[in-house]
């Protein structure tokens, strides 16, 4: 499953994919393998996300959005 919102947020923001993995906290190749779907995140990884973005769980991570 990709991650509509959350690339949103990265372009809205102006950070690439290592500069937005830097401030989450993880590993830049794991949130490319996140945000091309071919891996679905840890607790710990959303947890991070949904810190540094500010948004919910429901918005960022719900299938089918």
């Amino acid at each position: 499953m990709k991650y509509p919102v959350i690339e949103k947020y990265m372009i809205d923001h102006s950070l690439s994919l290592r500069e937005f993995a830097r401030k989450c906290g993880v590993p830049s190749s794991t949130m490319c393998r996140l945000l091309n779907g071919k891996t679905e995140p840890v607790k710990s990884t959303i947890d991070k996300i949904l810190v540094e973005t500010g948004l919910n769980y429901e918005v960022c991570f719900k299938e089918g959005t």
